[in-house]
């Protein structure tokens, strides 16, 4: 399902998929996967009903998105529970899709993650929250290299070659007033 056969979707969540991209990401004119499951995952947020948010679960859902193993938090599966679809089909995890992760941030807090990504294997992601929260976004290989940094407007990407396979530390620091949630979504 693409963005534009979603059109029950609030415009504002659908323009943020072509943003400005962060300082090592490249800006596209046209939405791709990852970028179109985080617009989708914070459009599915700010749904006022189960019933307006069914359209962002069946998108989410034929992309194969699911969270991350271990990443705590897994709205997406709550969601999932509350929306029903018609054919009965329920969704039983993650195939092979975007993988995403949540976070929570209050005003000036920072969040560091991390991530493995395999050598020689291209690494994106994608990094999403609500317009007008001014987010910053910084990743760093295990030398403490940064390889990407970003502020998202609401949305930046990252994209980067491993050389080795490793823990690269993902930074998210809240610099607005009020929290933030962020969706990461990574391929």
């Amino acid at each position: 399902m693409t963005i534009s056969r979603l059109v029950s979707l609030p415009l504002a969540a659908l323009a943020t998929c072509c943003a400005p991209q962060g300082s090592l990401g490249q800006a596209g004119d046209t939405p791709d996967r990852i970028a179109e499951a985080a617009a989708l995952l914070v459009a599915a947020e700010d749904a006022p009903s189960t019933a307006a948010r069914a359209p962002m679960i069946a998108g989410l859902d034929s992309l194969g998105v699911a969270a991350l193993p271990d990443s705590g938090e897994d709205p997406l599966a709550e969601w999932r529970r509350e929306y029903r679809p018609a054919d009965g089909d329920i969704y039983r995890g993650r195939t092979l899709g975007p993988a995403y992760r949540r976070a929570q941030l209050a005003a000036g807090q920072q969040l560091v993650i991390e991530q493995i990504f395999s050598a020689g294997e291209r690494a994106e992601m994608v990094a999403q929250t609500r317009t007008g929260q001014v987010v910053e976004l910084a990743v760093a290989n295990a030398q403490s290299q940064k390889v990407c940094e970003a502020r998202l407007a609401p949305q930046a990407r990252c994209r980067w070659l491993p050389i080795f396979t490793e823990r690269f530390k993902i930074t998210l620091i809240n610099r607005s007033g009020a929290p933030a949630s962020v969706y990461l979504v990574f391929d």
